[in-house]
């Protein structure tokens, strides 16, 4: 999320902020280019897949769009004006508007990828404990209205504090040429969010992604049984003769090797979530308490850091999903002429 620091004097080299000279400025130039051209891709294929291809219709498909939709967001909306301000050192220009709307539409949507993986983790947990009921319930008007909520609380989760907190309280401690949040140095209310943005988040992710990898091995502890009394059918043939088919194949094998396999999937999206939010998450805090332990300079790497979860998730999605794999590979050949099956 795009934070700074603020004070009187920001930008002195005894705050911690480095000033960008050519040899810093063209190198986080050109990395935060390529984050961008990574993030954009990724995701633009991800959303094009799912809308050009109807086998992907399931409810958790739609999850993985609607966290394609947000990650291309962030990296359509968030980058490219961090990327400016880091680019004109750490100076605003677009005013004091565009600067709440811009930090509005980074906070919700930073907070709504979180949101999307919690919901996502719940889904595949459902669809273990649910079996064959799942697809009755979890419809995608459920799927729909699950993502509306989740926006919503995403919207009431920083914005209110953004677009109000000056009216609040009753002055400004953003200068005229920054673009910072009011209550980056309010200790309690800097320490809650973040508590609950990452930490009952992370612990969530995790305990769910727990359960369903215990909840798998407990089927596979019960399905060899299930796939012994399958492999041996009785057949009556046309004489009245009874025999024995050929084994069959354990469907129930099939379904644990896929919920093992989605499990691994979350397993990463969550490692992912954690390597880029933890540092920016802890120093965020710090700095609410002390504003100098920090130096600002690599406090903005860890800015920068926390968009790389957007531009890693569609890889992720590659990886897990053949499908997925088929379409990118389309997108980036150019030839637009994969038989999809």
């Amino acid at each position: 999320m795009s934070t700074t620091i603020p004070g009187d004097d920001y930008k002195n080299a005894d705050k911690g902020i480095l000033t960008m000279t050519r040899g810093i400025q063209i190198p986080t130039t050109v990395g935060l280019v390529v984050l961008i051209l990574l993030s954009v891709t990724g995701n633009a294929m991800t959303v094009i897949a799912y809308l050009r291809d109807q086998q992907l219709c399931s409810v958790y498909d739609f999850y993985l769009f609607s966290l394609g939709i947000t990650d291309l967001l962030l990296s359509a909306i968030s980058l490219p004006f961090y990327t400016a301000y880091i680019i004109m050192d750490f100076s605003w220009p677009f005013g004091s508007v565009v600067c709440k709307v811009y930090l509005v539409c980074d906070f919700t949507l930073c907070f709504q990828s979180i949101m999307l993986m919690l919901i996502i983790s719940l889904d595949r947990l459902l669809l273990i404990q649910m079996g064959h009921s799942y697809s009755i319930k979890i419809t995608r008007r459920v799927g729909i209205a699950q993502v509306a909520c989740a926006w919503l609380i995403s919207f009431l989760m920083y914005s209110p504090a953004i677009i109000g907190w000056d009216a609040w309280v009753g002055y400004s401690t953003v200068q005229s040429m920054d673009c910072d949040t009011e209550f980056a140095n309010d200790r309690v209310f800097t320490t809650i969010t973040t508590f609950v943005e990452f930490i009952i988040t992370f612990v969530c992710m995790t305990s769910l992604n727990v359960l369903i990898y215990v909840k798998i091995k407990q089927r596979a502890k019960v399905n060899p049984v299930t796939s012994i009394r399958l492999q041996t059918v009785s057949t009556i043939n046309s004489d009245n003769r009874t025999s024995t088919a050929a084994p069959m194949p354990s469907v129930a094998r099939d379904a644990g090797r896929r919920h093992l396999k989605a499990a691994k999937f979350l397993a990463m999206l969550v490692a992912a979530f954690f390597l880029s939010w933890a540092p920016y998450s802890i120093t965020t805090v710090i700095i609410s308490f002390c504003e100098d332990c920090v130096n600002t300079s690599l406090y903005q790497f860890f800015i920068g850091f926390l968009w790389m979860k957007s531009a890693v998730n569609p890889f992720l999605y590659a990886y897990n999903s053949l499908r997925y794999r088929m379409h990118f590979r389309r997108y980036l050949s150019c030839n637009g002429r994969l038989q999809l099956r």
